[in-house]
């Protein structure tokens, strides 16, 4: 499962990890791309990414060996 689609998947099905994207950092799901789920720099979403990607993993909603 490619980085993006993670992200979707643990933000379409985890209410709490979805309101903390939105509350504390407002990124909402349609904010996410390929380019910039990867993009560490100032104003890309690879950080908050990999947190979202962390906690879904936490909630079993992702198995970390299903990530490429």
């Amino acid at each position: 499962m490619e980085k993006l689609e993670a992200v979707q998947k643990v933000l379409r099905f985890s209410n709490s990890i979805r309101e903390w994207c939105e509350g504390d950092h407002v990124v909402y799901f349609d904010d996410f791309d390929e380019q910039n789920v990867n993009d560490y720099d100032s104003g890309g979403y690879g950080d908050i990414a990999d947190e979202i990607i962390e906690r879904g993993i936490a909630e079993n909603l992702l198995e970390e060996d299903e990530l490429d």
